[in-house]
């Protein structure tokens, strides 16, 4: 998607490091351009934070529940058990 509107980066390499960018894994001299467009762009910016609100959403949805505390008492105790020195 382009806004149309000339820019120093192209909205199209924008929103293609968008995802790196988030998990700051983007290098320094890319982190700069995308936040200037950013900055200037309110498609890409609108782009941007939904790709944010995206992400947390999976990761909400696939980070793991604690095991509850008695269920991690029993397997605990049943590693201790199995790892006994047998007499």
């Amino acid at each position: 998607m382009s806004c149309g509107q000339p820019h120093a980066t192209p909205c199209r390499d924008v929103l293609s490091w968008v995802s790196i960018y988030i998990d700051r894994e983007i290098d320094e001299h890319r982190r700069l351009q995308v936040s200037a467009h950013l900055a200037e762009c309110s498609p890409c910016e609108g782009d941007y934070f939904a790709a944010v609100i995206v992400k947390a959403q999976v990761l909400r949805a696939v980070t793991p529940e604690p095991a509850p505390a008695q269920l991690r008492a029993a397997i605990i105790a049943q590693i201790r058990e199995s790892a006994r020195p047998v007499e």
